[in-house]
């Protein structure tokens, strides 16, 4: 925990250094890991789904939504 208080502290000091111009664009980046950090698992839940629909049509097993949060973890 205190590694990361420390890693906040120094992002939170280099940011506010930075022109405004560039504070926006760190902003910007941000949410672009979060959306691609969204892709990423969005992706990952419809390949899931697609496989265990494939799985539940053979009789097979359906994974749950908590199984699959659970295998992501």
């Amino acid at each position: 925990m205190a590694k990361a208080s420390v890693l906040n502290q120094q992002i939170s000091v280099q940011v506010k250094d930075l022109p405004e111009k560039e504070k926006l664009e760190v902003l910007s980046f941000i949410e672009y890991l979060k959306i691609r950090e969204d892709r990423l698992f969005i992706d990952y839940v419809n390949a899931r789904t697609h496989a265990a629909s494939n799985a539940k049509k053979r009789g097979e097993h359906f994974s749950s939504l908590e199984e699959l949060q659970k295998e992501y973890a």
